[in-house]
């Protein structure tokens, strides 16, 4: 039944209630120290995945959905290092996500 192609819109829609959250809660830099505020926020996309997952041995094809960020910046919003704290919105998002539906 994953494999069915009418499933990926379903994983669209879930990808994309879990990017508005994501926008939602995602930092905005101050515009007096950033040179690009909201940069980060904007960046958000959800892009069509298709994945070979071998069933009883042979490939089969599952439809889904991946939300990502392209700001040159994201790994460490997400993650954090020395000088950025960790914010983790998509984190945030998808646990937010799962706990309204019952995940």
């Amino acid at each position: 039944m994953v494999s069915r192609p009418w499933l990926a819109k379903p994983c669209r829609d879930a990808a994309v209630k879990i990017m508005q959250v994501a926008q939602a809660g995602a930092p905005v830099g101050n515009p007096a120290e950033d040179t690009h505020p909201g940069l980060y926020k904007a960046s958000f996309d959800v892009v069509p995945t298709v994945k070979n997952v071998p069933f009883r041995g042979k490939p089969r094809q599952r439809f889904g959905a991946q939300v990502i960020n392209t700001a040159p910046h994201a790994w460490r919003v997400e993650k954090g290092d020395g000088r950025v704290p960790r914010y983790a919105p998509l984190q945030t998002a998808v646990d937010t996500v799962k706990a309204a539906h019952g995940g």
